[in-house]
């Protein structure tokens, strides 16, 4: 888990460490509590063999039967707890990866829109070149129609 710690920034590594430290506790507490049932359930097992017949037996049996289960039901709410984290922390992984992608994907759009802006501007540039071209060209052979024309009245009509 620490080694998980280390992928994250320094704001989600603090809560992560904190909850990490917490995990330990608990699990050193658990560990002590099955040590101290591990040490009632021998005193118990001597207990057991120096009286056989004894009412009271009958009720430390039921509550050591009750602590062995309560315990069981401890060590796998702790193991659901700790592999309930590992997915969290594969699912936060994941997460950071398609954030991650999801940047990339905008930058590159954002290029992409950029270099359609400019293209946009260029086509507009060439569309006025050409159009200027055609009026030009228009206007030439109108002057070249009119100076044939004024031509053609000179030379036949004066």
């Amino acid at each position: 888990m620490e080694i998980e710690m280390r992928k994250f920034g320094p704001n989600s590594r603090a809560s992560m460490n904190n909850k990490l430290k917490q995990y330990k506790l608990d699990v050193e507490i658990i560990q002590k509590e099955m040590k101290k049932a591990i040490d009632v359930s021998s005193n118990f097992r001597n207990y057991q063999s120096i009286n056989q017949n004894d009412p009271e037996r009958n009720k430390l049996l039921q509550i050591h039967s009750s602590l062995m289960n309560t315990n069981d039901t401890i060590v796998r709410s702790t193991q659901i707890a700790i592999e309930t984290e590992q997915l969290g922390n594969n699912v936060l992984t994941e997460l950071n990866e398609q954030g991650e992608r999801l940047r990339n994907a905008n930058d590159q759009l954002d290029d992409t829109k950029s270099a359609l802006y400019r293209s946009k501007r260029i086509l507009k540039k060439l569309s006025m070149g050409a159009f200027y071209n055609k009026f030009l060209i228009f206007f030439i052979i109108i002057l070249e129609l009119l100076s044939l024309g004024a031509v053609i009245y000179w030379k036949f009509f004066s």
